[in-house]
């Protein structure tokens, strides 16, 4: 693949969002003391131009899932007879843990329609749907239903959109949280973001208020941010047709109206954001909403990505994160994904719901046709895979901005191609190499590797440089460079 430079004009925006970003993170865990970025010891992605100075001959690859073609889950239960539809997962308590909801023909459409369900895995390829004896389905209980409606008097409804999320910050009892859809009496239309806390994830209390007073649709995503000790609350609002907007708060009983954050072309609507902070790297915020193309009335799944939670952008706007499948396959029409991932040794999978049908083609009719029942299924990516600086044939490089670190060593997840390298060295506070650790001394990194500590001539541990900030300089050739961090040795 032939590689493109850097333009004049993209150096120059990428230097303006450096110190754009500078001034946000000024009170964050990567931010800007007077000289440098203080990255520490704390994991760093390359998912935009932040690290990216006098670069040629590189680019910004995102990186598609990869489809395992399972099927994770799928209707076979009375109550499913209709169509499966927003979910969450989790890895919590030694297992995984997925929330899902559902319709049945005899419910179908009415407030009392949607089935809020549970399943497990022990490795999350494997799924059951546990008998909870929880609600009476046409008088039984042997079922995995949560409830059909919940509530106190004035909030009492279904729940729909639900995005379940573990609150590390809560007691026990109220551990779980969730936000979805409820009927509010008080307000006009009554539907607006509601909240729910559970002490295992099955028994829930909703609260007795709206969180948020805005008309709710489509699934909402609400994470506790430890970095800005605050709950994130994101869902559809307006823009240029359908958006995604934002708001935080202290108290998640309470959320001021969503704040507009990401939009697209006016003939492209976002559907569900599924927001999530990641936990394996700093400042590292992630969205993988929905397109719905109104020329082809197909959704496929895309990556947005953001430092601060605020101020997103698409590493590529044209090649969605997870593509429809082929026509005839389960997934040719439709695609949600579900609210969260998982981490699974060096791989991350995400799971998401494809369907046959066509946005306008979810009618009974055809919903109830078992070759188009919406089915859950999984991909997977690399540890950071999302997005990478690549380089081809032709040799790139690119040099960092200042960054004060903490470590005596530096490691980088990195894929390289047969016949390439990648090789990285340091420069001072003046942009001068600092002697034995240029990229001549460093040992070439050939190979596939999440955790590769750089070697260089020098013996010396780079915790003797790091009174001072330093630039990385890095040189790649037919080479995917995802993170990088400073570690302590083992």
């Amino acid at each position: 693949m032939k590689q493109r430079s850097f333009s004049p004009s993209t150096k120059v925006f990428a230097v303006a969002w450096w110190l754009v970003l500078a001034a946000v993170f000024a009170n964050e865990n990567l931010h800007a003391g007077a000289d440098a970025l203080v990255v520490s010891d704390q994991k760093q992605l390359f998912i935009d131009d932040l690290f990216l100075k006098q670069a040629k001959q590189v680019r910004l690859r995102m990186h598609p899932a990869h489809k395992t073609g399972e099927r994770t889950l799928e209707p076979n239960q009375p109550w499913e007879n209709v169509s499966l539809n927003w979910f969450s997962v989790m890895q919590h308590d030694g297992k995984f843990r997925l929330w899902y909801e559902c319709y049945d023909v005899a419910g179908w459409p009415t407030t009392n329609d949607t089935s809020f369900c549970y399943a497990e895995s022990v490795d999350g390829l494997r799924w059951v749907k546990p008998s909870l004896g929880l609600f009476n389905y046409h008088g039984s209980r042997s079922n995995n239903i949560l409830f059909r409606q919940t509530g106190p008097p004035g909030a009492y409804s279904r729940v729909h959109g639900a995005g379940v999320f573990l609150d590390p910050t809560a007691p026990a009892d109220a551990r779980y949280k969730c936000v979805s859809q409820g009927m509010f009496a008080q307000s006009s239309p009554p539907y607006r973001v509601a909240g729910m806390s559970s002490p295992d994830g099955l028994r829930w209390t909703r609260l007795p208020n709206l969180v948020c007073d805005l008309f709710a649709d489509s699934q909402y995503s609400a994470f506790w941010d430890g970095d800005r000790d605050a709950y994130v609350l994101y869902g559809r609002v307006g823009g240029r047709g359908r958006a995604i907007g934002r708001a935080q708060s202290r108290d998640f009983s309470h959320f001021e109206p969503l704040q507009l954050v990401l939009e697209n072309e006016a003939t492209r609507d976002l559907y569900n954001p599924a927001a999530v902070k990641y936990p394996g790297a700093a400042n590292t915020y992630l969205m993988f909403p929905s397109i719905y193309d109104h020329k082809t009335d197909t959704l496929e799944i895309h990556l947005a990505v953001s430092r601060d939670g605020l101020h997103w952008s698409f590493p590529n706007r044209t090649t969605p994160f997870i593509a429809l499948g082929k026509p005839g396959q389960f997934d040719s029409g439709s695609l949600y994904l579900g609210q969260g991932f998982a981490q699974v040794r060096d791989e991350l999978w995400h799971y998401y719901s494809g369907s046959p049908l066509k946005h306008q083609e979810a009618e009974l009719e055809f919903l109830t046709n078992a070759v188009n029942h919406r089915i859950f299924s999984r991909t997977k990516i690399r540890l950071d895979g999302y997005v990478s600086v690549e380089a081809g044939d032709d040799e790139g490089s690119f040099v960092t901005p200042p960054l004060r670190f903490k470590g005596d060593s530096l490691a980088l997840n990195v894929a390289v191609q047969a016949g390439g390298r990648v090789r990285v060295g340091l420069l001072d506070e003046a942009g001068q190499p600092i002697p034995g650790r240029t990229p001549a001394d460093c040992v070439p990194i050939t190979g596939d590797h999440i955790r590769h500590r750089v070697v260089w001539k020098a013996k010396t541990p780079l915790s003797s440089l790091a009174a001072h900030p330093v630039c990385l300089s890095f040189q790649l050739t037919k080479a995917n460079l995802f993170a990088f961090q400073f570690i302590e040795s083992e």
